[in-house]
């Protein structure tokens, strides 16, 4: 089921609606909710219409998940309990917000990223729901003002065409996955059945002798491989340095210039050596 992908541990959903349902958006959400066992008690909606643009309203719903704690029951060892005895667990609200379209017909985008951010922070909060349709922004800035909110968006489901939709993930570790599924809605449900039959293509296995087996190049300029003739001509290089440091005579060739004045004379000869 499709309440299997979204309610989980991340804390900031995006649901970016490419099929403008936004009317149906609440009523959607609730029942992810509801199929994953939150009761409506932890539940918790802003007010929608010209409330939104009373700053009020937003501060309120922030102040009212932080003093009231939202309790359930697990079973867990402890040491004043004995094993299997009940433990109360502290929890938190499931915010489902407006939709982003009629959040900007009464507050800039800064303060909208800014009560993300307080809602995500905040510890009376387990998770954040917000429903956008693109077509529906009537926001200049539309386009980079939902990319903001992806930003911030720990999980983002897009709902691309009535059969096929994709899931990006984030992970607390800084991991990112991205999937895609196909979708069938009954009377009752919201299946989803991955396109990829839900496992990693695995690479194919190759045999010992494929593997030692160098791949021939195809259309391609670059040859590493010489053949026999570039070979011999290899070998039959000189290279400059071979060149330089072959062995010479190393006799003195000099050819005088007309101005030398060679006396044949001694020239020592008024010297009484």
């Amino acid at each position: 089921m499709l309440s299997n992908l979204l309610v989980t541990q991340q804390k900031v959903v995006l649901i970016i609606d490419e099929l403008n349902r936004e009317r149906l958006a609440p009523k959607f959400i609730d029942g992810l909710l509801h199929e994953q066992g939150q009761e409506a008690d932890t539940i918790k909606a802003l007010p929608t219409g010209a409330n939104l643009k009373h700053v009020s309203s937003f501060d309120a719903l922030i102040t009212e998940c932080a003093n009231n704690s939202v309790t359930g029951t697990t079973t867990q060892p402890g040491d004043e309990q004995a094993v299997g005895s009940p433990a109360v667990k502290p929890t938190g609200y499931n915010v489902i917000l407006p939709t982003l379209a009629d959040l900007l017909c009464y507050q800039p985008p800064a303060f909208i990223f800014g009560f993300l951010n307080r809602l995500r922070r905040s510890e009376g909060v387990h998770r954040v729901f917000l429903w956008a349709s693109p077509k529906h922004l009537q926001h200049p800035d539309a386009t980079y003002i939902l990319a903001g909110c992806e930003y911030i968006a720990e999980l983002v489901l897009r709902l691309e065409t009535e059969t096929l939709l994709s899931l990006i993930s984030r992970k607390p570790g800084g991991g990112v996955t991205n999937k895609r599924y196909s979708c069938k809605v009954t009377k009752n449900e919201f299946h989803v059945t991955p396109l990829d039959g839900g496992t990693a293509a695995a690479a194919p296995q190759l045999s010992a002798e494929e593997e030692q087996t160098p791949e021939p190049v195809v259309n391609s300029t670059f040859k590493i491989e010489l053949d026999e003739d570039e070979v011999v001509a290899r070998n039959a290089l000189t290279l400059p340095y071979e060149r330089a440091s072959e062995p010479s005579e190393g006799n003195i060739i000099y050819t005088p210039d007309a101005d030398d004045d060679f006396d044949e004379e001694d020239p020592d000869e008024d010297l009484c050596i």
